[in-house]
């Protein structure tokens, strides 16, 4: 089978990583990044322009898209290939608003009775400034594309001038205003077919450049997974009580979905609150994952697109943490150095794994026939990783594996300090608690 993988951040290359064990996947790559591209063969294409995408991946004779983030399903790509006989793992474009609008996703979540935090959808500037004038501080401003944003305001004011300065701009879309809740921010996740889920597993995202509540907003600094028994328990309450009732949801307004549908939430004193939806695992989300997961992933792909998720074998996890941990070139996230040569990719720990987010390989697959590499080429680093180069900010991902958190924590530390380039940062308190 023909799969292709869309992406170039480390979703993508966990993912081609996870689905090249599978027995029959030629995997190819669009547009990948230094270490996808040294297991499958790089496509030049940009997956949000998804008419193109189509048209190659039919002319091809690709059987099977797997996009490791929304871009391609916001634009249509499920739309474009309906007559194509190609699988896409993800919904329809209509659906896709779960995610790509937080007003259209507050408002379905409230109409259903799920568990959120106080707030509401202002989608004039009149109602945003009244309701915000009666709310405590702090709250969160969300804009209602999730690329626009969101900022914490403390002061009143400067709230009211930020509500000001997107209704100026003549944007069509409203804010969602929210309150700020305290704890531990969790991304969950389930494949389904819009009928049955099959549940993921818990995972604690570090999205702040330090441990300092008032720290810099950094995207993808770390996650972990758990194995305690609060773990197993915060993943079965998650899965019955938000995402089941999502589906059911789906299913009463006709909204059909297959593929990864994720929970972003916060854990609070009162419970789990729901900040937003998502068509497709979240980058660092699949780095921590996908390494405990024991099953071939592509039969529960090809499940939930034939809708029959409901006869596959429920995952097999291996019984250990992980830890995830981004190492990020100084100035992250907004200016940093690019064209740096990584090294140290060939000295990690056996099974100690390395995901590549934001780098660049001369050396590796194009797409032409080609032979199946090793998996040396992930463990080890490979043919060409002394070629490797930084091409952002968020360089590669450290990913370990341990029977207990502290133990994974110690090897991903560890191995974190043999990778080199220049500024090289990352968060040493990543995985020092399971979901606090």
């Amino acid at each position: 089978m023909k799969i292709l993988v869309l992406g170039a951040d480390g979703g993508a290359h966990a993912l081609v990583w996870k689905l090249f064990n599978s027995a029959e996947a030629e995997l190819l790559v669009a547009p990948g990044n230094g270490g996808a591209t040294q297991l499958a063969a790089q496509v030049e294409l940009n997956p949000s322009e998804v008419a193109a995408v189509a048209h190659w991946a039919f002319a091809e004779g690709v059987e099977l898209i797997v996009p490791a983030d929304s871009s391609s399903l916001h634009a249509g790509l499920v739309d474009e290939v309906v007559a194509m006989q190609i699988g896409v793992c993800g919904p329809a474009q209509r659906t896709t608003l779960l995610e790509r609008s937080r007003c259209f996703a507050r408002a379905f979540l409230e109409r259903h009775g799920l568990p959120l935090p106080r707030g509401r959808v202002c989608q004039d500037r009149d109602t945003a400034e009244k309701y915000l004038a009666a709310q405590p501080l702090p709250v969160v401003i969300r804009a209602d594309s999730p690329t626009d944003g969101e900022a914490v305001y403390a002061d009143r004011y400067a709230a009211l001038e930020a509500v000001r300065a997107h209704f100026a701009t003549g944007a069509p879309t409203g804010v969602v205003i929210e309150e700020q809740v305290p704890g531990a921010t969790v991304s969950f996740s389930a494949l389904t077919d819009g009928s049955t889920a099959l549940p993921l597993l818990p995972v604690r995202l570090y999205d702040q450049l330090g441990p300092a509540p008032d720290s810099p907003r950094a995207p993808g600094m770390g996650a972990v997974t758990g194995n305690s028994t609060y773990a197993h328990r915060l993943g079965a309450y998650l899965h019955s009580h938000i995402v089941q009732p999502i589906i059911t949801a789906l299913q009463r307004e006709d909204l059909p979905y297959w593929g990864f549908l994720g929970v972003d939430c916060v854990i609070t004193d009162q419970g789990p609150r729901v900040r937003g939806l998502r068509c497709s695992m979240r980058d660092m989300e699949a780095q921590a994952v996908l390494p405990r997961l024991e099953s071939d992933l592509l039969p529960l792909i090809e499940a939930a697109i034939a809708r029959r998720l409901a006869s596959a074998p429920p995952p097999v996890w291996r019984d250990e943490a992980s830890v995830a941990l981004a190492l990020v070139a100084q100035g992250y996230p907004h200016h940093f150095p690019v064209g740096a040569t990584v090294s140290g990719l060939t000295d990690l720990d056996p099974g100690v794994l390395v995901f590549h987010n934001q780098t660049s390989n001369p050396g590796g697959l194009r797409y032409s026939p080609t032979t199946r590499g090793g998996l040396a080429a992930l463990l080890r680093g490979g043919p060409g990783a002394s070629g490797v180069t930084v091409s952002g900010g968020h360089v590669v991902t450290i990913v370990a594996l341990g029977a207990t958190l502290a133990g994974a924590r110690g090897r991903a530390l560890l191995n974190a300090e043999r990778v080199h380039f220049p500024g090289r940062s990352y968060r040493e308190d990543v995985g020092a608690h399971e979901f606090r």
